[in-house]
């Protein structure tokens, strides 16, 4: 699913098996970067429950999707 936030940045929010285990995968669109734990600059987050990727794409702002 592709979100986008007020300024125009887009991301990727993806549901993925890895390692097993289902994983909610954040990707950062166009060589954009998104914050990290410790505000590190990073392409992609992966978290392990659905509830902390929906509360990180809501926190930045990524509500908007697009078609």
């Amino acid at each position: 699913m592709k979100l986008s936030n007020e300024q125009g940045q887009a991301v990727y929010y993806n549901i993925v098996t890895k390692g097993g285990q289902i994983r909610f995968i954040v990707q950062a669109a166009s060589g954009q970067t998104i914050p990290g734990r410790d505000r590190e600059k990073l392409k992609s987050r992966t978290f392990s429950q659905g509830y902390q990727a929906e509360a990180f794409l809501k926190r930045l702002g990524y509500t908007t999707s697009l078609y």
